[in-house]
């Protein structure tokens, strides 16, 4: 029988975007030193890395909070298939082998077909989720990102690098992890959450606020981006207020907080500075680098603690209980190191914003990433 990391498809997504974050972080540590591996890079992190985790995650929490079954498991497996294909020709295009065209059609199809499962399994949704209207949205906003750029190589329409970029990482990536964490914070966090009404209305306020941006950004009218960036930051602020006065609440429960949670925390803060840096216009370096490092990549991280160990036990051990001893989920990892890298990623994000120690804060997080892939590897063996 095949392992379980190969066996089950949201695991399989998981694992293959640690594999993409460390190479991709290596290439960033050469990057510092002068060589030109910006754009692999860059789609390294997230054309593979931040998506792949976002898809194999939707996988596992579309059918979870809506309280049904995964949809099309063929089209699901497909879709692995193509994204991780079009992403190793879209590299090979930076180097001519492949037309941009081409690896942008393959890729764009993976991201079709995923977008097909999601949609057809929410057509059975049970149960109401705050998560799911920004899953959606951050779909559609993923597929238009991808399209736009395809369309845009082959002279279709007039191609704007900040559409593109904002497309996918204030669209696809930031909608998806305001739903991400309105779901997974007050659970971990063993509380309720604040507000749900102020959560329902975030989504409707980003949303809006990134279409407005994004249409000032192609148009070049910069009130209309200014106005657009304003109100993203305000949902930004919204959802930071709403899950810190959750943390602030009494939990259901007097058990120490979790460990995803404690990486969700400096995330939420990473993400505060990127905004108001991304509002002042200072350096992009900075901004994009405290929301996709400080903000998503330790967002991810945090709730991979507790995704992965989580599928593993259901896979493993859920048929075993009460018939022999097995391990807690908590068995799985190593708490201990993972208080370890909290630590280490919040000093060595901090220290990659330092152009005076920045290539010694890549390492530093580089070294971090490779001891959570390690662990969380190791959670297949324990």
């Amino acid at each position: 029988m095949a392992p379980v990391a190969w066996r089950n498809l949201p695991l399989r997504f998981l694992y293959f975007g640690l594999f993409y974050l460390i190479i991709s972080a290596f290439l960033g540590i050469l990057n510092v030193f002068g060589y030109s591996f910006k754009p692999v890079h860059s789609h390294l992190m997230l054309a593979g890395f931040v998506s792949l985790t976002i898809v194999g995650s939707m996988y596992q929490l579309v059918p979870t909070v809506t309280g049904t079954e995964l949809r099309m498991r063929g089209v699901a497996e497909l879709s692995f298939y193509l994204l991780n294909a079009g992403l190793v020709m879209l590299l090979a295009a930076f180097f001519g082998v492949f037309p941009f065209s081409i690896s942008g059609a393959v890729y764009f199809l993976g991201a079709l077909a995923f977008a097909a499962v999601v949609f057809v399994t929410l057509l059975d949704m049970k149960l109401r989720s705050v998560a799911v209207p920004f899953f959606g949205a951050a779909i559609l906003f993923h597929l238009a990102g991808i399209l736009y750029a395809t369309l845009g190589f082959i002279g279709t329409i007039p191609f704007r690098v900040a559409v593109h970029n904002h497309l996918l990482t204030a669209g696809w990536i930031g909608l998806t992890t305001f739903g991400g964490l309105y779901e997974l914070f007050p659970m971990l966090a063993l509380r309720k959450l604040r507000s749900q009404s102020a959560a329902w209305f975030t989504f409707p306020l980003a949303t809006l606020s990134l279409v407005v941006m994004l249409y000032g950004l192609q148009s070049g009218q910069e009130s209309l981006v200014s106005a657009g960036g304003a109100g993203y930051a305000a949902s930004f602020v919204l959802m930071v207020v709403n899950l810190l006065a959750t943390l602030a609440s009494k939990s259901d429960t007097p058990a120490p907080l979790d460990i995803s949670v404690k990486f969700f925390v400096p995330a939420l803060f990473f993400g505060l500075a990127g905004i108001f840096v991304g509002l002042m216009s200072v350096e992009r370096f900075l901004h994009s680098h405290l929301m996709l490092v400080g903000w998503i990549t330790l967002t991810i991280i945090g709730a991979e603690y507790h995704i992965i160990p989580m599928i593993t036990w259901m896979e493993k051990y859920s048929e075993k209980l009460g018939i022999e001893d097995v391990p807690m989920i908590g068995d799985l990892f190593n708490l201990r190191l993972g208080e370890v890298l909290l630590a280490l990623s919040v000093i060595g994000t901090v220290m990659l914003l330092l152009p005076q120690v920045r290539a010694l804060g890549g390492v530093l997080l580089l070294a971090v990433f490779v001891a959570f892939s390690y662990d969380m590897v190791m959670v297949q063996r324990r």
